[in-house]
């Protein structure tokens, strides 16, 4: 009988646990909307359902390694998490700049934003994540010499 009591308790558990998944799996399944995915959703397998192409940031840092003491690297993968946290990717070009000091420069589609100094560089965060908005928001139709693409 106590036995039969722990099998029981067991089932239940594993209901609890994978019932929500099941359900989400199944949901996709029914919709193909890939971020209802259940543990398998990526950024690339996003992209690669979405045909539209979102508009690149690239951050040009201009880096003084002998004003910072230390390598960009750090300062890079936090601009990066930055741009993570509004789900944008981020592209960092670095070009050492001796004797300049350390910048950040913006580039969002055509616009420019920057350059920013290191202890400003949040500023241009801000300002190029909304440039980012509004690029994504109002896309640019295709110049006249090309013709638009197919879906």
């Amino acid at each position: 009988m106590f036995a039969r009591r722990e099998a029981r308790l067991l089932f239940v558990i594993i209901a609890v646990i994978m019932l929500p998944t099941a359900l989400s799996l199944a949901w996709y399944h029914y919709s193909q909307d890939p971020t209802l995915r259940p543990l398998g959703i990526t950024q690339e397998a996003i992209e690669r359902e979405t045909p539209i192409r979102r508009p690149e940031v690239i951050a040009q840092l201009h880096w003084d390694r002998a004003v910072e003491g230390q390598s960009s690297d750090r300062f890079a993968q936090l601009l990066v998490q930055a741009f993570d946290i509004k789900n944008i990717a981020l592209q960092v070009v670095v070009t050492d700049t001796p004797d300049e000091g350390s910048s950040v420069l913006y580039q969002v589609g055509a616009s420019r934003i920057g350059p920013f100094d290191k202890a400003n560089a949040v500023k241009g965060v801000n300002a190029a994540i909304q440039a980012y908005h509004m690029i994504v928001a109002h896309p640019r139709p295709p110049p006249v010499d090309q013709p638009p693409p197919t879906p």
